[in-house]
């Protein structure tokens, strides 16, 4: 037990030490430690014997550790030089058709980049005149002729890794590169870049969008909206951010943008069509409708909906002609044939609702009998082609079926669809 405290007070002791506020004198021993180790790093470079660079890594690796370079350019920029060269190392590997290390070649590549960068925004053009703008645009082309890499390095990491972190970062550093200062000079120019902006800008999106990072997936979707290839789909992506962010202006305005670009596409149409149903706004969901039908005159579901708010509003004579009309642009749209048979049912049943106060011996509510069953036969044929379509559905074609049977005293029929109804728990 003794034992015991003894170690838990000396690493308090450590701890209590380590964050204590070091002296002027300490601090400038600590800073030379460090400066030391980034020239010892430069040195080993410099070395033409030694083919190994690892040492040099390992040096600077454990100088940018220390604070007290952190703002030093040289630190680096010899962690840039460093890592630029074990990068090529396997570059050249590869392009030999040597096996190398595909993951180490694209990390170096990764590091090489942003330290380079630091380097550049903390002193491109010192006092001392070791970089010169000259020295600086060379050294921002030798950057920028290796660009197209960081989209391999994506691709691999997105399709052959599904790492969707480090995609990413290889994705969105391709962008950062060619908006740096240091690199503009040449991404101003680059045809390549601007022609394909958008289809790489998809994949940033895309991997964002696979690591739920909303903010991120809108920045890049944003700029691939409007590219040729994946537009549609990073429109999606953008619905789908602002839908996780609860931004429902945002949410609808993409929404709206999406159906007017993309007509007959039915991620917009559905979710605006529920949108509007969730609203119960049949208002607008029918202006909605009668638009998409100058846009798209051939979509089924915009008369199938139209038939669908005419329904709900007992309107059957303009629900059954919408039914029809959807069903002549597709012949097996199986919800307008079981609403079209429904509707001819609630008319009839309506219409015999209207007579109820009549005598039952009565020749008008004789003819008001034998015109309900003059309905229902009509119907029969409708749910008997949906029940054809779709026979697990008993849930929905059993009701009306049992109902006409026994209206029209089909006895076998009727106790084989309620036969089938007390399978599902329905009776």
């Amino acid at each position: 037990m003794k034992k015991l405290i003894f170690v838990l007070i000396a690493a308090f002791g450590v701890s209590c030490t380590s964050y204590a506020q070091m002296t002027e004198k300490e601090i400038k021993k600590a800073t030379k430690e460090a400066k030391k180790l980034v020239t010892e790093a430069k040195k080993e470079m410099e070395r033409q014997d030694v083919v190994d660079k690892s040492n040099a890594k390992r040096l600077i690796d454990q100088a940018i550790k220390s604070p007290y370079v952190k703002d030093w350019y040289l630190t680096w920029y010899e962690a840039a030089e460093i890592y630029h060269h074990l990068y090529a190392q396997e570059k050249l590997k590869a392009n030999s058709q040597q096996k190398y290390d595909t993951v180490g070649c694209y990390n170096n590549l990764l590091k090489w980049y942003r330290y380079d960068f630091i380097a550049d925004s903390l002193e491109h053009v010192p006092s001392n005149g070791k970089i010169t703008n000259e020295t600086r645009t060379n050294h921002a082309r030798g950057i920028y002729n290796t660009v197209d890499d960081l989209i391999r390095a994506g691709i691999f990491y997105f399709n052959d890794r599904s790492d969707y972190k480090k995609a990413y970062q290889m994705f969105d550093t391709y962008f950062t590169t060619a908006e740096n200062d240091l690199c503009r000079q040449f991404s101003d120019i680059d045809t390549i870049y601007h022609a394909n902006k958008g289809y790489f800008a998809y994949f940033a999106a895309l991997s964002a969008y696979k690591l739920e990072d909303w903010p991120n997936t809108l920045k890049y979707a944003e700029i691939a909206k409007d590219d040729e290839t994946n537009g549609e789909l990073a429109t999606e992506m953008i619905c789908d951010a602002y839908g996780m962010t609860q931004d429902t202006v945002k949410w609808l305005e993409t929404l709206k943008y999406g159906i007017n670009k993309y007509p007959t596409k039915e991620f917009f149409y559905v979710k605006l069509m529920n949108y509007y149903n969730l609203k119960n706004d049949l208002a607008a969901l029918e202006e909605f409708i009668l638009n998409m039908i100058q846009l798209d005159p051939e979509r089924a579901d915009n008369y199938y909906v139209l038939g669908i708010i005419a329904h709900q509003n007992k309107e059957y004579n303009k629900a059954i002609e919408q039914y029809n009309i959807a069903i002549e642009k597709n012949p097996e749209h199986y919800d307008a044939i079981f609403n079209l048979g429904l509707c001819i049912m609630l008319q009839a049943d309506d219409e015999m609702e209207s007579k109820s106060n009549l005598d039952y011996r009565s020749a008008a509510y004789k003819k008001a009998i034998q015109d309900q069953k003059d309905s229902y036969k009509q119907a029969l044929p409708y749910f008997l082609k949906y029940r054809e379509a779709k026979p697990e559905s008993v849930t929905k074609w059993g009701i009306p079926l049992q109902a006409i049977y026994y209206t029209l005293n089909m006895t076998k029929e009727l106790n084989e669809v309620e036969s089938r109804m007390k399978e599902e728990g329905m009776l």
